[in-house]
C-alpha cells in the first residue's frame, strides 16, 4: 500500500511533525510504502530531529516563481481578512483559489504522478487543500485534525471561523476525518452533522528512567503563547510561593509571549523561583528531574506534553478541559475546575507537601500512558487504512462491472 502524508514540513519543531514522524516510522516497519510531501520548499532534511526512518521518502514542492510568490502573499492576506469579517464565507471558488493557488497545484501534480493509494493531510490548511485538489478519484483522502473542536470551528478569527462553505466542501470530499478525542468527535457530529473517527496522538516517550519525584521542582512545557496559559501558571505559582519557598518552577519553550512572561516573573519578584528556559534538546531529562507537571492552558487539542510527562512518571496538575478529562487516568492526576485559581494553588501545595500523593498519582498515569504508545495507536491507523483500501477495491470493482 502506498501512503503519503501532506504537511508543510516534518523537519521543524512541533507536535504535528512528531506525530507524522512516529506514524510514518510505524507504517514503514509494517512494510507500507510511505512518503511525505513537504510544502515548505528547500527545507533542510534532518531525520535526527524526531528520528525519521531512512525508508520514508521525502518530496518537496518546487519553489514558486516571483509572480506566484507575490500572488501567494496576497491570497494569504485575503484569507486572513476573511477570518475576521467572513465576507467570503459562501464564495467557494474564491476560497478554493486561496487554499490551492500554487502549493495546491504542485501537490496535485505530485499526487497524480506518484499514484498513491491514500493521502493523509494534517492541520487546517492541508485538510482543506486535500479536499479541494483535482486528483484521481480512486485515491483515498484522510484529514487529520490536531486541535480541539472549539479551536477549529468556533473560535473567532481562527481556522474555520466564518468559512462554512469550505468546511462543507471539505467533509463532502474527504473519505475519512480523524479527531483526537471522543469529545471532539461527538461535538462535530452533534453540532455540525459531520462524522469523524477518534484516534489519539501517540507519545514518543517510553517508560524508562522515570522521575524519582524527590526534587522540589515543578515543570511546564510548551509554546509561549496565550493559549497555553503560562501567565495563569506564573500567577498561581506566586500564590503558592507565599506558602512554600522551597519549590521552583521551570518553563521550557519559545514563543511570542516570552518577553511578556519574563516581565511578569520580574514584576512578581519570582526571579529566584521561576525560570523561563527556552527550548531544550533533552526535555526527557528535564521531566525526569522534576516532581510535578503543571498545565494551565486555556485551550488544548490533545497536549503531547501531558503524555510526555505521564511517560516520565510525573503526577499531572491541570485545569479541566475536555481533552484533559479524557486522557488523565481515573483518580490519577489532579484536575481543577477551569478558572478556579484558588483550588489550583491548593492542589500545588498538596502535591508539593506529599511525596506519597505524587507517587500514587504517577503510578496511575504510568498505567494509562500505555494506551498512547505508538504500537497501540499504529494498530488503529492500520485498521483505518485497511478499511479505506477495502472501500477503494469495492468501488473499483463496481466501476469495472459498469464498464463491461
Amino acid at each position: 500500500m502506498k501512503i503519503c502524508f501532506l504537511y508543510e514540513s516534518v523537519f521543524t519543531l512541533g507536535g504535528i511533525q512528531s506525530c507524522i514522524t512516529m506514524l510514518s516510522n510505524y507504517l514503514v516497519s509494517k512494510n507500507y510504502d510511505v512518503s511525505i510531501i513537504c510544502t515548505k520548499d528547500e527545507e533542510k532534511i534532518d531525520r535526527s530531529k524526531y528520528g525519521l526512518s531512512p525508508k520514508v521518502n521525502i518530496i518537496f514542492i518546487k519553489k514558486p516563481n516571483f509572480f506566484r510568490f507575490i500572488m501567494n502573499i496576497g491570497l494569504k492576506i485575503l484569507k486572513r481578512l476573511n477570518h475576521t469579517i467572513g465576507f467570503l464565507n459562501n464564495k467557494e471558488k474564491i476560497l478554493k483559489s486561496i487554499y490551492c493557488f500554487y502549493e495546491g497545484k504542485e501537490v496535485e501534480r505530485i499526487i497524480n504522478n506518484e499514484k498513491f493509494d491514500v493521502i493523509i493531510s494534517s492541520g487546517v490548511d492541508y485538510n482543506t487543500m486535500l479536499a479541494l485538489l483535482n486528483i484521481d478519484s480512486s485515491i483515498k483522502k484522510i484529514g487529520w485534525q490536531h486541535n480541539s473542536y472549539e479551536e477549529y470551528f468556533t473560535t473567532s478569527d481562527r481556522n474555520y471561523w466564518k468559512q462554512d462553505a469550505i468546511v462543507k466542501k471539505m467533509f463532502e470530499n474527504l473519505d475519512r476525518y480523524v479527531v483526537l478525542t471522543e469529545v471532539d468527535r461527538k461535538k462535530l457530529e452533534e453540532q455540525k452533522g459531520y462524522k469523524a473517527i477518534t484516534i489519539y496522538n501517540p507519545t514518543r516517550f517510553t517508560l524508562d528512567n522515570l522521575s524519582k519525584l524527590d526534587s522540589k521542582k515543578m515543570i511546564a512545557v510548551g509554546r509561549l503563547h496565550r493559549a497555553k496559559g503560562f501567565d495563569i501558571l506564573i500567577n498561581n505559582f506566586y500564590e503558592f510561593n507565599k506558602e512554600n519557598k522551597e519549590w521552583t518552577l521551570d518553563i521550557y519553550g519559545e514563543g511570542p509571549e516570552r518577553k511578556k512572561l519574563q516581565n511578569l516573573v520580574n514584576k512578581l519578584h519570582l526571579e529566584n523561583y521561576v525560570k523561563i528556559n527556552g527550548r531544550t534538546n533533552n526535555i526527557k531529562e528535564k521531566y525526569q528531574n522534576a516532581s510535578i507537571y503543571c498545565m494551565a492552558s486555556r485551550v488544548e487539542g490533545l497536549p503531547m506534553v501531558i503524555l510526555e510527562a505521564m511517560a516520565s512518571g510525573l503526577p499531572i496538575l491541570a485545569y479541566e478541559l475536555p481533552c484533559i478529562n479524557e486522557i488523565i487516568a481515573d483518580n490519577g492526576g489532579v484536575i481543577v475546575p477551569k478558572g478556579n485559581s484558588k483550588k489550583y494553588v491548593e492542589s500545588m501545595l498538596e502535591l508539593a507537601n506529599s511525596k506519597e500523593k505524587r507517587e500514587e498519582s504517577a503510578k496511575l498515569e504510568i498505567q494509562k500512558i500505555k494506551e498512547f504508545f505508538i504500537e497501540e495507536i499504529g494498530k488503529k491507523w492500520e485498521n483505518l487504512l485497511q478499511d479505506v483500501i477495502k472501500e477503494q477495491k469495492n468501488e473499483k470493482s463496481i466501476g469495472d462491472n459498469v464498464n463491461l
